[in-house]
């Protein structure tokens, strides 16, 4: 009688601690997205850990009982860690739109196992010991499990019983990227986001009234003549995105060095903007090619890259060609890493070079050295008939930031050798070397004359989580405002060599590039959002979500503010533009 009693006593413990085990996985997770863990997260926690353990009792065998469990465990496992892998990169936690974009895991193998730290291996050894026991033993208390399972649910569906049926709150609207994980954890963040993808998934359809609100919006916008307006019409268009390019690099130094010499030429001799803001939300580089391409937003949830590369999209190619430009892409990655393949086509290029179409002479971390693209895409262009629009997406400054060594030729600053700060010097430095290569060409052939050179960045390659990091570099504190004031703008260049040099510290985002090249161009069309930033008017930038975090507006004076009414109206606006494919509903 003892001894059952005993052994009864040690199932039921075990049971429990499994469950607590279960539920110290998703607790950490919480954590390790730096989320708050309240009372509701928890009850949805344990709850959640409850049924999980209580599966393992509808299978009878206990062998097999044991091998689908562990099975099942190691997978909700594997799952989590990518969220806490994904959130250290991102900031913001993974969607369901983001598995549409699977293909852009080829290549990213070194950026991934950057994000992951010892600590990590806590899912793995307390995962083990628990699928072991489970395949020795059978548990006749089935029900153990369930009872607090059924109970902390209940507890837990208070909170969305009362914001539905008293507070009238829709608890599927994310008002930011991060709103679901913050108020319901990362479980709840997952079942709502699958909720909302499912919901909102498709193209939606307009009413005359909204397309009427479309084309009065940009019916008004006003263009200003200024003594820049035209000055580079009929000439060769050469736009080159830096992958993860800031601001600050530009007329830094690294023991006495120039860490983007070239660049900084350039931005003495041209136009240099300092103070442009990311804009790109969850497609990250793509969100870079299609803001400065089209003029829109990207879209507030997934990669418009991913949801809508058919659109017909307005923009840069489409309006050059009416000039008698042909337009070209290139890239040193594979064509389908963001479906860029289906959806350039779409912005209007006539030809996109990617990896496939290349020699893999120089393979740098993710994909072909920016040395080598250059120098091979400059020989696919270099017979090309004038007029013509060239797009270059570079890549090998990429986080991690690993060059090989016989690729370092920036010097370390003194004890500051292993820096992820160095890296990150390191990486632009080899990348501003591979487009002065590129430019000088040009000029030794004798065709810069006829071509304007536009350099930008796509997005932050270091982030607010990553401040720590800067400050130990410099040995100085930075306040959050600071970081968004200097550490957060990309930089924007345009230079021509007739071109007058001039550094205009106005404060704008990405979305003004295209309006400013448009200015510069002479190109008529106002289907853009976004300012040309030569009109002489205060700036500011709409962050759709922040440094990856949250959604904000940076005004003329570089501070932070919240979204007006107006601004949240454009934002919206540009959402719905693409969401109902607005131009081609116009077009028919």
């Amino acid at each position: 009688m003892k001894n059952n009693l005993n052994q009864r006593l040690k199932e039921r413990l075990f049971e429990i601690m499994s469950i607590l085990i279960v539920a110290i996985l998703f607790i950490y997770t919480n954590d390790r997205m730096g989320n708050d863990l309240s009372i509701g997260i928890f009850t949805i926690i344990i709850g959640v850990a409850g049924f999980i353990v209580y599966l393992k009792e509808c299978v009878p065998n206990g062998v097999l009982k044991g091998i689908i469990f562990s099975v099942f465990l190691l997978s909700i496992m594997a799952f989590f860690l990518g969220d806490i892998w994904f959130y250290r990169y991102y900031s913001t936690p993974i969607t369901s739109y983001m598995w549409m974009q699977k293909s852009n895991l080829n290549g990213l193998g070194e950026s991934i196992f950057s994000m992951m730290k010892m600590k990590d291996s806590i899912f793995l050894l307390l995962g083990f010991p628990i699928a072991e026991s489970f395949m020795k033993k059978k548990y006749p208390l089935k029900h153990m499990a369930l009872v607090p399972a059924v109970i902390f649910l209940m507890i837990a569906g208070l909170k969305p019983v009362k914001n539905i049926f008293i507070d009238k709150v829709d608890i599927t609207r994310r008002y930011e990227a991060n709103t679901f994980l913050r108020n319901w954890g990362p479980i709840g963040h997952h079942v709502l986001d699958t909720y909302a993808y499912f919901t909102d998934s498709g193209r939606h359809g307009m009413s005359s009234k909204e397309k009427k609100a479309i084309s009065d919006y940009f019916d008004e916008k006003n263009r200003q003549d200024h003594a820049f307006s035209g000055s580079l019409e009929g000439k060769n268009l050469i736009i080159i995105q830096v992958e993860s390019l800031q601001a600050f690099p530009l007329f830094q130094k690294s023991a006495g060095q120039e860490v983007t010499p070239f660049m900084n030429e350039l931005a003495k001799e041209g136009l240099y903007f300092p103070h442009v803001y990311p804009q790109t939300v969850f497609g990250n580089s793509s969100d870079g090619e299609l803001i400065v391409n089209t003029g829109l937003f990207p879209l507030k949830q997934g990669a418009t890259f991913f949801r809508f590369p058919y659109n017909d999209f307005p923009g840069l190619a489409k309006e050059l060609k009416k000039s008698d430009y042909q337009s070209y892409a290139f890239h040193g990655d594979e064509e389908d890493f963001w479906n860029r393949q289906h959806a350039y086509p779409s912005l209007g290029f006539d030809d996109y070079l990617s990896i496939e179409d290349m020699q893999k002479d120089e393979m740098i971390s993710m994909g072909l050295g920016d040395r080598s693209f250059f120098n091979q895409s400059y020989h696919f262009l270099k017979d090309k008939k004038n007029p013509y629009y060239a797009f270059f997406v570079t890549l090998t400054s990429h986080v991690p930031f690993s060059l090989p060594k016989e690729q370092i030729t920036l010097k370390p600053k003194v004890g500051k050798e292993d820096s992820y700060l160095t890296k990150y010097f390191e990486a632009i430095h080899y990348t501003d070397s591979a487009i002065g290569d590129y430019v000088k060409k040009l000029k030794d052939d004798g065709k810069l004359k006829d071509s304007v050179i536009v350099i930008y960045g796509d997005h932050d390659g270091l982030f607010l989580k990553d401040k720590q990091e800067v400050e130990a570099y410099y040995e100085n504190k930075i306040s959050d405002e600071q970081w968004i004031e200097k550490y957060m703008p990309i930089p924007l260049i345009i230079f021509q060599e007739d071109m007058e040099g001039r550094t205009i510290n106005k404060v704008g985002g990405q979305v003004d590039i295209l309006p400013t090249l448009y200015d510069l161009l002479n190109i008529k069309s106002s289907s853009y959002f976004g300012e040309s930033m030569l009109n002489g008017e205060d700036g500011d930038a709409l962050i759709l979500k922040g440094d990856y975090g949250s959604q904000m507006k940076i005004n003329g004076k570089g501070k932070v503010e919240g979204f007006s009414p107006e601004d949240q109206k454009e934002v919206d606006l540009s959402d719905q533009v693409i969401r109902t494919d607005y131009f081609k509903q116009t077009k028919d």
